[in-house]
């Protein structure tokens, strides 16, 4: 940072905010989202969340969140589950969100209140198995290829002389030595 000071704007840090961790493939159908709306829209909805309640539960009232794709972000990627199951998390460490702008300037967006983890819907588990298994397939092809050299006899293979020094030998043959001895003293007590 050197000796120049950096301040952080505070204005919006009481500001309530939603932590969720979201699958690779969710964020990249985001993303793709985002950038195929272009100027016109530049905070496209990519996603809804549904909260369900039952009012008439006796018991304490439990909170069940859902998160459905929207048609677009759903386009880009064919195998990608269109519903969400959210888990709440009721302990975790209290966190901030904090931002920092093309200029350089920073600032604190918000406290998370609620922090989430997402999987696929148990109506979706079908296409998400599909999504894996390709995406494994993927994974499991070799980039790597194997080419014979002609004329090559070996030459870059081989240390020229000159490169090895008798020092490191030498070095590594005391190492041994030393560890012969530990040994020896060690079994003769």
């Amino acid at each position: 940072m050197g000796d120049e000071a950096k301040y952080l704007e505070t204005a919006r840090a009481d500001r309530s905010v939603w932590l969720m961790k979201c699958p690779p493939v969710v964020s990249q159908a985001w993303q793709g989202a985002s950038s195929s709306s272009g100027d016109a829209n530049p905070n496209p909805v990519v996603a809804k969340v549904v909260l369900s309640l039952d009012p008439l539960s006796s018991a304490e009232p439990s909170l069940q969140f859902k998160m459905e794709m929207s048609q677009t972000s759903v386009a880009s990627t064919c195998n990608l589950p269109k519903s969400y199951s959210l888990n709440m998390f009721k302990d975790f460490v209290p966190m901030c969100v904090f931002s920092e702008t093309n200029q350089g300037k920073l600032s604190c967006e918000g406290k998370v209140e609620h922090k989430f983890d997402m999987e696929p819907h148990k109506d979706n588990l079908l296409n998400y198995a599909k999504l894996c298994r390709e995406r494994t397939q993927k994974s499991m092809v070799k980039t790597r290829k194997v080419q014979v050299l002609d004329n090559d006899h070996g030459m870059s293979m081989r240390p020229m002389p000159g490169m090895i020094h008798a020092s490191i030998f030498v070095a590594h043959r005391e190492e041994e030595a030393n560890a012969n001895q530990t040994i020896r003293c060690q079994k003769d007590t």
